[in-house]
């Protein structure tokens, strides 16, 4: 009975975004207990490398069905973003060498997440949503820091 009253108060959406961070907070815990290789995982900092990299492309490329509310020079701004964001983030993991990738993806989500209020402020987004982009974002960005101080 709780589980299912519980469920009514929480969207489909927000439970898979907080289903989303799961796998940063897991890393932190296996990296601060010094489990830097696992069984079928391998190297936790690849495997959370990866995944951040998936994480951000999906949450620029969102930015796509966003922009069809918008105006037009709203709109081009926000698929220039979603574009660069993208390549920044192929870029950085695939070719630079002399930032840990860790703080290349913290980087990347908190301009996601400003990119989030200023539609926010444009009233495309509710309050609701980037209240829970803010905290998902604390728990990502905190785990990713505790990837990278590991």
């Amino acid at each position: 009975m709780f589980l299912k009253s519980a469920m009514k108060r929480f969207s489909t959406a927000s439970v898979l975004t907080f289903a989303g961070a799961v796998p940063f907070v897991f890393a932190a815990i296996f990296m601060y207990w010094d489990l830097e290789r696992l069984p079928l995982i391998g190297d936790v900092q690849k495997v959370t490398d990866v995944y951040g990299l998936v994480i951000v492309v999906f949450i620029a490329g969102s930015f796509w069905g966003i922009s069809v509310n918008l105006s037009e020079k709203k709109r081009s701004i926000l698929l220039v973003i979603s574009n660069g964001l993208t390549l920044l983030t192929f870029y950085s993991y695939f070719w630079l060498k002399n930032i840990p990738f860790q703080l290349v993806l913290i980087f990347l989500l908190v301009v996601l997440l400003l990119v989030d209020y200023w539609l926010y402020f444009l009233e495309v987004n509710t309050k609701e949503y980037v209240t829970l982009r803010l905290v998902v974002s604390i728990i990502v960005v905190g785990s990713l820091s505790i990837v990278f101080s590991s």
